[in-house]
């Protein structure tokens, strides 16, 4: 359902142009996801999903082949929980104003640098010194650590990006063998924190193309967990759905509640560069006031 022309007329964009959102309730099994669920973080989700009584935020589906960009584990929490329906901001991937980023890695540690070298030979790669940031993801560069004075890149033999992926992820788990504390951020972020000395090494990871995702989704050769990053413009948040909305109804019913608490709420538009909950959005965000 898209929104209303009255419930359009209470959005603008950053031009001062009238917006329409298009949210829609989903049918869960129609999603198709292109990264990995993990465990741990799907059944911490799906007991504060329960808890609240609510989801919060409505997950990102690209409108033609309903394939999730973001919102993986919400899906999956609530099929877990057997829920049959999600809401859902539809989208058209193919539009140029949404894009699709990377997460680097963030490395903490006493001589990580040093220790993560160790990491990648014992899982099995070469290393050689330097980095050419344009060839990483394509072979045979896989990766690349940077510190703040050294950088080094990752080499194997890879078929595709799934691949290469698969071997970031073995390298991942064996920095987390040797105690180190692995985190993820945006590039700019995670080279931002290296310069300032707050991690201690950067893994550089390749860039992936939408066609990448999509055929990722629909194959079903699904990616490790954090590899793309987002930014769709006009992201709406905090909608906080009623789960008895997501099952026991028909999806038409659903759809018809959905619509009628939209136009009874207020919408505050939050500047691109924003940090909720420890993410740091690079678009403008709609956070909804009154479901």
């Amino acid at each position: 359902m898209i929104l209303s022309e009255r419930m359009s007329s209470r959005l603008t964009d950053a031009h001062g142009e009238e917006l329409s959102l298009r949210i829609e309730i989903v049918d869960v099994e129609s999603l198709h996801l292109h990264e990995e669920i993990v465990l741990e973080l799907l059944n911490s989700l799906t007991y504060e999903i329960i808890r609240d009584g609510v989801l919060r935020h409505p997950i990102i589906v690209d409108r033609n082949t309903y394939v999730v960009l973001d919102g993986a584990h919400r899906v999956a929490a609530l099929r877990q929980a057997g829920y049959s329906y999600a809401p859902a901001f539809l989208v058209d991937y193919e539009d140029s104003a949404i894009a699709v980023f990377r997460w680097y890695r963030i490395v903490k540690g006493e001589e990580a640098f040093e220790r993560a070298l160790e990491a990648v030979k014992q899982s099995g790669f070469l290393i050689k010194e330097g980095v050419d940031c344009e060839r990483i993801g394509i072979p045979p560069i896989v990766a690349a650590l940077k510190s703040a004075t050294s950088a080094s890149s990752v080499y194997s033999s890879f078929q595709d990006l799934k691949e290469a992926y698969d071997y970031i992820k073995r390298i991942e788990e064996k920095l987390k063998e040797l105690s180190l504390e692995i985190g993820y951020e945006s590039e700019f972020d995670a080279l931002n924190k290296l310069k300032k000395g707050e991690v201690d090494v950067v893994l550089l990871t390749p860039k992936l193309s939408k066609r990448d995702v999509i055929e990722a989704a629909l194959s079903k050769r699904v990616l490790p967990y954090k590899v793309t990053r987002h930014v769709v413009p006009n992201r709406p948040l905090y909608l906080n759905v009623p789960l008895e909305l997501l099952k026991g109804c028909s999806i038409e019913k659903a759809n018809e509640e959905l619509k009628k608490a939209l136009k009874k709420g207020r919408w505050k538009v939050i500047a691109a560069g924003s940090l909720i909950e420890g993410r740091r959005y690079e678009e403008n965000l709609y956070i909804f006031e009154g479901l």
